[in-house]
């Protein structure tokens, strides 16, 4: 196992560092039957070869290994290393809910990316992807390269790598031809209610990739007749991934109808890996572009969940019903309240009445206050306040 690893000349590849001549003793350590060394290497990989989403020159040579390690019966904790691979690839992965990704797109033109950061002030993400859109390519591609392994552990009797296999696979769209079989298959006879939840969301995104809606009815069949809530959930989404601007209401109305169930689930990332196991928040990405046909169903339900937020839930609703109601910008700095509609303002109103919100002193430098900015709303509670005209104590 991992005989190639020093032959790699790591010293003249860089990391979020500089050299990565320490990768080759991480990598070996994460096979250690040691469980603190184990996790100790995997926490300095994650911040060397993966230093907040980055990806670096380093980091396709050392994908291969991993793989190894994934496929040698012997190494422990194989899950883990799984979502480690599937975050080599992509970055943070939920950042491509629910569409999934599309390499083609990242190689876009330096210069106009450039043009873009100077007329948004986005410098520091823009020159972040500029200066490593190479290496991220790369990384996508090493994995991609590896598929088959997820292939070969979508049998596996451990339910956490099983998960794990079914969510790699999804995210690959140059492979949707051969996966989608192998999903299928796996749902036709898979009685795990959780890996069968997976596994529809991962069929989902694979025939979007291909536009294939050969798999609406097996799909619709598990919304209608199975017993199982979660299983029940995640064929609407999947119905929704699937069928897009074409979907009809049933399946939006069956998870508004359920989201208090879904706000009382506890998910964890590897029962659940999507959105890192935040149900409500993957959901309010699906739904968000089913709004335009059913506003008057979405709005009003998710501002009514949000009302009842905090935290990151709160955040990831809030992102979506601000994409849903402002479709575009105003003409000048700021919006006025003649600007607003009954929707736009719905949502403003709900987020003031939310004391969740606005409890934490330092909100100045939380997302929703660079959140607020992009939409050109006020980025504090009493300008929200002033522009809704609301006369709150």
């Amino acid at each position: 196992m991992l005989e190639g690893l020093d032959e790699i000349d790591w010293a003249n590849l860089e990391h979020a560092y500089g050299e990565a001549s320490d990768v080759p003793i991480l990598i070996r350590s994460l096979a250690s039957m040691d469980e603190e060394e184990r996790k100790e290497a995997l926490w300095e990989l994650y911040g060397n070869i993966f230093h907040q989403g980055t990806r670096y020159e380093a980091t396709s040579y050392a994908i291969p290994f991993i793989f190894e390690l994934i496929r040698d019966p012997n190494v422990p904790e194989k899950a883990i290393l799984i979502k480690f691979t599937v975050d080599l690839a992509l970055g943070y992965p939920e950042a491509f809910l629910p569409k999934g990704p599309n390499v083609d797109d990242w190689a876009i033109n330096p210069e106009e990316l450039k043009a873009e950061a100077e007329t948004e002030g986005l410098e520091d993400v823009n020159i972040d992807w500029l200066k490593h859109v190479d290496d991220f390519i790369n990384s996508y591609k090493a994995v991609l390269k590896e598929v088959q392994t997820y292939y070969d552990l979508l049998d596996n009797k451990d339910p956490t790598i099983k998960t794990m296999a079914i969510f790699g696979v999804a995210w690959f769209r140059e492979a949707a031809s051969d996966s989608i079989p192998k999903i299928r298959n796996l749902i036709k006879s898979e009685k795990d209610d959780k890996i069968l939840a997976n596994s529809l969301i991962s069929l989902s995104m694979l025939d979007s990739y291909l536009e294939d809606k050969k798999d609406e009815l097996l799909i619709k069949n598990f919304l209608t007749e199975h017993k199982s809530i979660i299983v029940k959930i995640a064929a609407a989404i999947a119905l929704v991934n699937i069928l897009k601007e074409e979907v009809d209401i049933t399946p939006i109305d069956y998870i508004l109808q359920q989201i208090p169930n879904i706000m009382e689930m506890n998910l964890s990332p590897f029962e659940f890996p999507w959105n890192d196991g935040e149900l409500l928040g993957f959901i309010s990405e699906v739904i968000k572009f089913c709004a335009v046909q059913f506003p008057e169903k979405v709005v009003p339900d998710f501002s009514n969940v949000l009302s009842k937020l905090s935290g990151i839930q709160a955040l990831n609703v809030i992102y979506s019903l601000l994409w849903i109601v402002f479709p575009d910008l105003p003409e000048q700095n700021i919006w006025t309240l003649k600007q607003l509609n009954n929707y736009q303002k719905m949502v403003l109103r709900v987020l003031v009445l939310n004391n969740n919100l606005w409890i934490d002193e330092s909100l100045e430098t939380t997302d929703l206050i660079t959140l607020l900015e992009e939409y050109r709303l006020p980025n504090n509670r009493n300008d929200l306040k002033k522009l809704l005209q609301l006369d709150l104590k």
